[in-house]
């Protein structure tokens, strides 16, 4: 995440309040999972997902710099390394 996304990430958490951009995110969410509904039935494309994507990850940065960014990504390390260690089970490994 740059400088300039982090000013303006929590302009917005400030601006809107925390339960609205909470609120926000469940929304972008469902709009992604509709989307990769629809990519199985050949009713959604690729710029679809993406821009869904590119939704659903700006809010979940503002909601880790909200909650804690730092703890945010300690988890998501935590999340990566237990990834890892399934692909190892499953004969894969990261390269």
């Amino acid at each position: 995440m740059e400088n300039n996304d982090i000013e303006l990430f929590q302009n917005a958490v400030e601006t809107f309040g925390i339960d609205a951009q909470d609120k926000m995110c469940i929304e972008e969410c469902a709009e992604l999972i509709n989307a990769l509904a629809k990519k199985s039935r050949g009713r959604a494309s690729k710029e679809d997902i993406l821009t869904e994507l590119a939704d659903v990850s700006i809010m979940v940065d503002q909601l880790a710099l909200y909650y804690g960014h730092e703890d945010f990504m300690n988890e998501r390390r935590k999340k990566i390394m237990r990834l890892n260690e399934r692909l190892l089970k499953h004969g894969n490994h990261n390269k």
